[in-house]
C-alpha cells in the first residue's frame, strides 16, 4: 500500500469513526432502526442526485439483485444486529466485535481464495485487535442468554462486513466492458439503494412519535453526507485499489477515531488507555496494510519483520526460543533478502571457493543479532552482559588506546565492555542523515533509538566524521580511548591508502593508525562473532604492534587488513560490506592534505 492509499484509509477511519459521535447525538430522539433508515435514505437522495448531475449510469437492469444482496449484507443486517446487541451488552463489546471484521476478511481470503497471509499480517491483526481491547476496555457483564445472544449478533455483524468486502469486490467494483462500465461512486449509490430498500419499512414502523430536533437532524445529515455517501464511495475505491483484506482493516480505526472525535468535539477526556490503544491499533493497521513484495528493494513490511518483530522476540525470549528463531532466520531465504542478494552477487567474484549458502546463513544470523542488540541493551542489558558474552583480550584501562573495528560480525557490546572499566569510549560514526521521504521519517525513531543507545553505552556523545581527527588526537593525548572503523571505502573517507586485500589492492582509511602513532597510543583491533550453536557473542581484542616511524605504520596497516581478510575467509557471511565491496577497489578520489 502506497502513502496515498494509506492516507485514504486513515481518512475513511476518521469518517466512520465520527459516525459514533453523530449517532450518539441522534439516536436518543430517533431510535436505532429509525436512525439507520433515515441515514441511508437521506444518503440515497444525495448520492442519486449527484449521480444524476454527473450522468453516471447505475446499471439497475443488470445489477439490482447485486445491490439488494450487498446492501443487505453490508448495511441492513449488520445495522439490525448491532441495534439488537446494543440493548444487551456494553458498547465496548460491540466495538471489539466490530474490530474482528479484518479477521473474518483474512479467514475468507485464506479459506476460499487460498491467499497466503504471512506471519506479519496475522501479527498486525492481533496487534490491532489488542489495541481495540485496550482502547475500549471490558466492562463486567453477566453472561445471561440475552447477553450471549447480543455478543453473537455483534460478531455475526462483523463477519457480514468481512463477507461484504469480497462481495463488493466481486460484484460491484470489478472491471466490465467499456460499454457497460459503472463507476465506483455509482456502485456505492446502488448499494445504498439496496440497503434503503431493506431498512425503510422497519424504520417507518419504528419512527419516533415526537419529531426530532434540528440538532438531531443535523447529526443525521452529517451521517448521510460524510459517513455514508463519502464513506462508502471511498470504501469502494479502496476495495478496488488495495483489495478487500486491506480495506477492511479500517474497522480497527473506528474506536480510535471515535475517541478522538469525542475529545475534540464533545470535550470527553483522553485516558492513558485511549492513547495506548490508538498507538497499538495504528501499528497493527500498518502491518496489515503492508504489501507482500518478494523482489526488488526491501519493503517496509520486510523491515518491520526483519528489524523489529523477530529481533524483539529474540531479545525477549529464552534460550529455546532464541535457537528456534535463529534456526528459522538462517534457513529462510526471505529474511534480510536485500543484504543476502548483494552477498550472493559479489562473494563468488572475490572468494570463488566460498560456500555461498553457508555464508548467507551466517549473514542472516549476524543481521538478526545486530538488530536484536538495541532491544537487548534497553530491555535485558545486565543479563546479556553477564551470560551472553565471551570476551577475550579486553585491553586494560591504561594509557591512550586506539581500538579499530571493521564492518565484520557484531561489535555492539564492545562499547559497554570498555565503558564498564571506568573510562568513556569515544566512537567515531557517520552523522545520522536527515530523512528525505515519508518512509525515512517513519523509520527515523528506530534509528534514533540505536543512536541514543550507542551514546549511552559509550558514556560520551558520538563523534561524527567531520573534525574527528582533531578530536581523537586530543582524546588519545589525554590518555583516553577511541573506537573507529577503518574499512571505510574511498567514497566515505577523506583520505585512503592502498593495501593488499582479498587478492587485490584495496583502498582503506588509515588515519586512526597514524593518530595512534603520533600520540604514542596503543593499537588494537576487535572482532565480534555470534556462535551458531550457543548463540553467545564472542568478542576478541587483538593487539597490533605500532611504532612512530612510517614503516611501523605501514606494517600496522597491512597487519590490520590481513587480520580482517583472515576473518572474512573463515566466515565470509559475517562481513557487512559485500554490497559495497567494489567501492574498495575503485580508484580513490583526489587526495586531500592531512
Amino acid at each position: 500500500m502506497n502513502a496515498a492509499a494509506f492516507a485514504q484509509l486513515m481518512l475513511l477511519g476518521a469518517l466512520w469513526g465520527a459516525a459514533f459521535m453523530f449517532m450518539r447525538i441522534a439516536v436518543p430522539e430517533f431510535g436505532a432502526l429509525a436512525l439507520a433508515a433515515a441515514r441511508v435514505g437521506l444518503a440515497l437522495v444525495i448520492m442519486a442526485a449527484v449521480a444524476l448531475v454527473l450522468r453516471e449510469p447505475l446499471g439497475f437492469r443488470r445489477r439490482w439483485r447485486a445491490y439488494l444482496g450487498v446492501g443487505a449484507v453490508n448495511t441492513a443486517l449488520p445495522f439490525i444486529a448491532y441495534t439488537f446487541a446494543a440493548q444487551h451488552i456494553p458498547a465496548g463489546y460491540s466495538a471489539i466485535a466490530n474490530s474482528t471484521t479484518p479477521v473474518w476478511t483474512a479467514l475468507i481470503a485464506w479459506l476460499w481464495f487460498k491467499e497466503r497471509l504471512g506471519a506479519l499480517k496475522w501479527l498486525g491483526i492481533a496487534f490491532a485487535f489488542a489495541g481495540v481491547v485496550v482502547l475500549v476496555g471490558l466492562q463486567p457483564v453477566a453472561l445471561t442468554p440475552m447477553a450471549l445472544a447480543g455478543i453473537t449478533a455483534a460478531v455475526a455483524a462483523a463477519s457480514l462486513y468481512g463477507t461484504a468486502a469480497y462481495l463488493i469486490g466481486h460484484y460491484l467494483t470489478r472491471d466490465e466492458a467499456p460499454s457497460q462500465n459503472v463507476t465506483q461512486f455509482a456502485s456505492a449509490t446502488g448499494m445504498v439503494w439496496g440497503a434503503a430498500m431493506w431498512l425503510l419499512l422497519p424504520g417507518l414502523i419504528a419512527a419516533p412519535a415526537v419529531a426530532p430536533s434540528a440538532k438531531a437532524w443535523g447529526a443525521v445529515l452529517a451521517l448521510a453526507v460524510f459517513c455514508t455517501a463519502a464513506g462508502y464511495a471511498l470504501f469502494f475505491h479502496l476495495i478496488k485499489t488495495i483489495g478487500p483484506q486491506r480495506a477492511s482493516s479500517v474497522a480497527f480505526l473506528f474506536p480510535a477515531f471515535a475517541a478522538f472525535w469525542g475529545w475534540l468535539i464533545l470535550s470527553e477526556a483522553i485516558t492513558f488507555n485511549m492513547v495506548a490503544g490508538m498507538a497499538i491499533v495504528l501499528i497493527g493497521t500498518a502491518l496489515v496494510s503492508m504489501p507482500n513484495h518478494t523482489s526488488g528493494a526491501t519493503t517496509d513490511r520486510e523491515r518491520v519483520r526483519d528489524w523489529l518483530f523477530w529481533p524483539l522476540l529474540y531479545a525477549l525470549g529464552g534460550v529455546w526460543l532464541r535457537r528456534r528463531i535463529a534456526a528459522r532466520i538462517m534457513a529462510g531465504a526471505q529474511y534480510f533478502r536485500e543484504e543476502t542478494t548483494a552477498l550472493r552477487a559479489n562473494l563468488p567474484r572475490y572468494l570463488p571457493d566460498a560456500d555461498v549458502e553457508d555464508a548467507c546463513r551466517d549473514h542472516r544470523l549476524t543481521r538478526l543479532a545486530d538488530r536484536a542488540d538495541v532491544f537487548l541493551s534497553t530491555l535485558r542489558f545486565r543479563r546479556t552482559m553477564r551470560h551472553d558474552l565471551d570476551v577475550h583480550g579486553l585491553p586494560p584501562p591504561g594509557p591512550g588506546t586506539m581500538i579499530l573495528f571493521a564492518h565484520y560480525g557484531n561489535g555492539w557490546w564492545t562499547l559497554p565492555l570498555l565503558a564498564a572499566q571506568g573510562m568513556p569510549v569515544h566512537l567515531i560514526s557517520a552523522p545520522l542523515p536527515e530523512p528525505r521521504s515519508w518512509r525515512e521519517r517513519l523509520w527515523r525513531p528506530y534509528l534514533l533509538l540505536r543512536w541514543r543507545e550507542m551514546n549511552r553505552l559509550g558514556g560520551v556523545p558520538l563523534v561524527t566524521m567531520r573534525g574527528a581527527s582533531e578530536h581523537m588526537r586530543g582524546v588519545l593525548r589525554a590518555g583516553g580511548r577511541g573506537l573507529a572503523a577503518i574499512d571505510i571505502p574511498p567514497v566515505l573517507a577523506r583520505r585512503t591508502s592502498p593495501v593488499a586485500f582479498l587478492g587485490g589492492e584495496a583502498q582503506m582509511a588509515r588515519r586512526m593508525i597514524e593518530l595512534a602513532a603520533q600520540t604514542g597510543s596503543a593499537l588494537c583491533v576487535f572482532f565480534g562473532e555470534v556462535d551458531r550453536t550457543t548463540l553467545r557473542q564472542r568478542i576478541d581484542f587483538e593487539p597490533i604492534a605500532l611504532g612512530p616511524e612510517p614503516a611501523a605504520i605501514e606494517r600496522a596497516f597491512a597487519d590490520y587488513a590481513a587480520r580482517l581478510e583472515a576473518r572474512i575467509r573463515a566466515r565470509p557471511g559475517l562481513w557487512h560490506a559485500w554490497g559495497d565491496v567494489d567501492l574498495y577497489f575503485a580508484p580513490p578520489p583526489a587526495a586531500e592534505p592531512a
